[in-house]
């Protein structure tokens, strides 16, 4: 609708469907990611496409002006209709992280290889408007909590989780999604709780939101789980993900995605790989937050 419009590029309100920046990535011809559209700059998105296209200065100037811009201030994407502000020092793109998700990644543990293993995490601000990120797994009927700050440069985010129960650190490196981020991939490096050789380990990892539930809702979905599309497709229903078919399409693309072997050698999680799973739990996520993407709140 044109005012919600209005209010994006006014700085009052954010899209909430991935699709919106996907349709803008498009639009450019592709040499931008939907996250860079959602989380950039005015300047960061100014210098991207004019490497691309020659954007007089004129122009620019204008945008600012009729953006209420003043020079060196940064709201992300003016150019085409972003709001997303500095707020208390945190990067703009960070206030979309915030929320309850079930962790799925492969098991670590050669006793359950083969597998997934379903956790939970966590993600709020602290009293200082520091995002702080809290991971919990159920190993062999004991729960294990990692705990860290969630530190994001808009384009990714990153912390160091120490683990309550070994005191090691686990390393999380999470790819920056769009709004209204249902399903966050990156990658999860350490090594093993219950391991005599304590070897180092990484793997791809998927958050996905629990909309309207809190972290201890969870505790009793923690554990392992055969790496079965089905299996996964009964999380996502619990988690109030609707439509059978598209959610166990979304629950095989899932294990694929998390089972995937990497040609490069690298263990790495590409953003441009989730795209088609983001689509698909947009669509499906729960009536609230269907409702909120419509208002652009």
């Amino acid at each position: 609708m044109p005012q919600n419009a209005y209010k994006w590029l006014s700085g009052k309100a954010v899209p909430r469907a991935s699709s919106v920046y996907e349709d803008w990535a498009r639009v450019l011809g592709g040499m931008l990611t939907a996250p860079f559209l959602a989380s950039s700059s005015f300047d960061e998105f100014q210098d991207a496409v004019g490497a691309h296209f020659a954007v007089p200065e004129t122009a620019l100037s204008a945008l600012r002006s009729e953006a209420g811009l003043r020079s060196g201030t940064l709201p992300a994407l003016a150019v085409v209709g972003s709001s997303v502000t500095r707020l208390n020092g945190r990067h703009p793109a960070e206030h979309w992280l915030e929320g309850v998700y079930l962790a799925i990644s492969p098991a670590w543990s050669r006793a359950e290889a083969g597998r997934l293993i379903i956790g939970t995490v966590a993600i709020h601000a602290d009293a200082m408007q520091r995002l702080q990120i809290r991971y919990s797994e159920n190993l062999f009927s004991r729960q294990v909590l990692m705990s860290g700050q969630l530190r994001s440069d808009g384009r990714t985010a990153q912390s160091a989780l120490a683990c309550s129960y070994t005191q090691r650190l686990f390393f999380l490196a999470l790819n920056m999604p769009t709004p209204p981020a249902n399903l966050i991939s990156g990658i999860l490096s350490g090594a093993a709780v219950h391991d005599p050789d304590a070897r180092a380990t990484a793997c791809r990892i998927l958050l996905l939101r629990a909309h309207g539930s809190h972290a201890e809702d969870l505790v009793a979905r923690t554990g392992y789980l055969d790496a079965d599309g089905a299996l996964v497709e009964s999380e996502l229903a619990a988690l109030g993900y609707r439509g059978d078919a598209e959610r166990a399409a979304l629950g095989t693309g899932i294990v694929d995605f998390l089972n995937a072997p990497s040609p490069s050698g690298l263990s790495e999680a590409k953003i441009t790989d989730l795209a088609p799973l983001e689509r698909i739990i947009d669509r499906i996520s729960p009536s609230e937050c269907l409702q909120k993407s419509a208002s652009w709140h």
